[in-house]
């Protein structure tokens, strides 16, 4: 692999990372709007995270099709062999010290934790919010947080919880 074979992945690899962080900050702005009980905001947020992740997906395909060119394969595994082979032959993932394409690797496997682990937080806040939503309804249909109006027929308690609402 030739200097600017390194220059370009080196390139590819800072237009991720700064799409990583993009999206990072979008996962923020989503969370700061589902607990802000802000609609609008929150549908423009999801909008902007689902248009930055898409770029960054398309980034990470890219970068996985120029290690494919170089001959390395997508994961990790790889990516240590193509540092070892461009800058230092006993590279690990626990090397103190790296150089750039190294660095960068680094930079990105933590950068890809951090948004799925938000992501997932995120996800776990619509869950809550959507139980809160469901308890709530229980509360007014029949009076109790944790009884459901519907069994196994969808409509298995319809009248009740609509004579339950009348009552209200």
């Amino acid at each position: 692999m030739d200097a600017a074979a390194v220059a370009a992945l080196n390139a590819l690899m800072d237009r991720e990372l700064a799409a990583g962080q993009a999206l990072l900050d979008g996962l923020d702005a989503e969370r700061a709007a589902l607990t802000g009980f802000d609609v609008a905001a929150l549908e423009s947020a999801t909008a902007e995270k689902e248009r930055l992740a898409a770029e960054f997906d398309r980034l990470d395909a890219d970068r996985r099709r120029m290690l494919e060119r170089f001959g390395y394969g997508p994961g990790s595994g790889d990516m240590a062999s193509l540092i070892r082979a461009v800058e230092d032959p006993t590279y690990s993932d626990d090397s103190r010290r790296t150089g750039a394409v190294g660095s960068r690797w680094r930079r990105l496997v933590t950068l890809i934790h951090r948004c799925r682990n938000d992501n997932q937080r995120n996800g776990m806040i619509v869950g809550l919010q959507t139980r809160r939503v469901a308890q709530t309804l229980n509360v007014l249909r029949t009076g109790r947080p944790d009884q459901l109006t519907y069994g196994r027929s969808s409509h298995q308690g319809l009248a009740a919880a609509a004579r339950a609402l009348g009552r209200a």
